[in-house]
């Protein structure tokens, strides 16, 4: 599981003498604020959880990932011995609240549209709703997208479902942005939304294979549900 690192819940930690946060989780890459450094431990393999190395990457015996506002020299190797130097503060902090105890300024967040998971109150919102629900909720259409033949391609449908006055040039061109920052990620093609899916879950029924997320702007709520599944449309973003 990977989890946005503005929302996470850290224990306070130092790292070779280094203040630092640390996660059993791994972090949203897209999540890690700009100027910071983020790093992985690896567990021993006769007890994957107890950290020996702290690494740039790691995939087997993963035991944690830092987030620090300073960098670790890690050898030509790729990797550095803890030897005794992970010291747990007993403390737990926010990214915000580590800011504030450390007098570090706090990053803005780098998404300029942050997806979240949705809400059981919003699941309804990722389906098809009648024409009078549309308009209670102020619904301007929904966006119906996949990736072509092999995964790779990005093809896209606009369908109108609300007053044809709220589909104005300013929530037009918002879309484009909206659309835009999301082909970095969970759009970029078929297997990088599979990555983004299972890593963040948040599945809109069980075993329904349908993932919902929401933006939200000053003006609209954009709600995304992903379908990763080759042969299908694999998304559809409502706007309202």
């Amino acid at each position: 599981m990977r989890v946005n690192a503005y929302d996470e819940s850290f224990e306070y930690i130092e790292l070779f003498g280094k203040p630092a946060l640390l996660t059993e989780n791994r972090i949203q890459t897209d999540t890690i604020p700009k100027g910071w450094y983020c790093y992985d431990l690896r567990g021993s393999d006769t007890n994957p959880s107890e950290p020996v190395t702290v690494e740039v990457n790691v995939t087997v015996n993963h035991a944690g990932t830092i987030l620090t506002h300073e960098p670790v020299t890690i050898p030509k190797s790729g990797y550095r011995s803890l030897k005794g130097r992970l010291d747990f503060l007993g403390e737990r902090y926010s990214l915000k609240e580590f800011c504030e105890v450390r007098g570090i300024n706090y990053p803005n967040d780098p998404r300029k549209y942050a997806l979240r998971p949705a809400s059981v109150s919003e699941a309804g919102l990722f389906y098809a709703m009648t024409s009078e629900k549309d308009a209670e909720l102020g619904c301007i259409g929904h966006v119906r997208m996949d990736f072509g033949h092999g995964g790779k391609e990005f093809w896209h449908t606009w369908w109108p479902r609300g007053d044809e006055t709220l589909n104005s040039p300013e929530f037009k061109a918002e879309l484009n942005g909206v659309v835009d920052e999301f082909r970095k990620t969970v759009l970029k093609d078929l297997p990088s939304m599979s990555n983004y899916c299972y890593d963040n879950g948040w599945e809109l029924s069980k075993n329904s294979g349908q993932y919902g997320y929401v933006a939200e702007t000053e003006h609209y709520r954009y709600c995304l549900r992903c379908n990763p599944k080759p042969g299908d449309y694999q998304a559809y973003l409502l706007c309202a």
